[in-house]
C-alpha cells in the first residue's frame, strides 16, 4: 500500500483465480476483492449480458487450477467490466477459508468484514 493511499478501505493485492457460473455458463476471470459478503469479479471476456438479481456460483481457484472453495450468491452490481457477487450467507468452515485467502494475501484480518458496498466503493476509480 502507498502511504498517499487515503482510501476508507485501502486496496490489497488479491491475486486469485475465478470462475463465475451463470445459468449455464462459466466465465473464467480474475478476482479483484473478497469479503465475508461478496466479492468483485472481473472476466476475460469484457461484456457478459447479465444483470443484477441473477442468481450465482462462485468459484475461487489455487494457482494449479484446482477449486478451493465455491460460494454461492447473487449478482449485485455490474459496471463496465466488473461484477460485484453478493453471497448467501457463510457456513463456518467457508469463512474460515476465505480468512485464509485473506492471510495469504497479506490483507489485514478487518478486511474481510467489509459489507458489500464498501467493496464497491473502493473500486469507482
Amino acid at each position: 500500500m502507498f502511504l498517499h493511499e487515503l482510501r476508507r478501505h485501502p486496496r490489497f493485492p488479491f491475486h486469485s483465480k475465478g470462475e463465475l457460473r451463470l445459468k449455464f455458463m462459466a466465465y473464467r476471470g480474475e478476482l479483484i476483492d473478497i469479503s465475508l459478503f461478496g466479492a468483485l469479479f472481473e472476466p476475460r471476456l469484457f461484456e457478459l449480458n447479465i444483470k443484477p438479481g441473477e442468481s450465482c456460483s462462485l468459484e475461487i481457484l489455487h494457482l494449479n487450477e484446482d477449486s478451493l472453495i465455491a460460494v454461492k450468491g447473487e449478482v449485485a452490481h455490474v459496471n463496465n467490466n466488473l461484477i460485484g457477487i453478493c453471497f448467501a450467507p457463510l457456513e463456518k468452515e467457508c469463512q474460515n477459508k476465505l480468512r485464509q485467502i485473506g492471510m495469504l494475501n497479506l490483507a489485514p484480518p478487518c478486511l474481510l468484514n467489509r459489507e458489500l458496498p464498501a467493496l464497491f466503493q473502493a473500486w469507482r476509480g
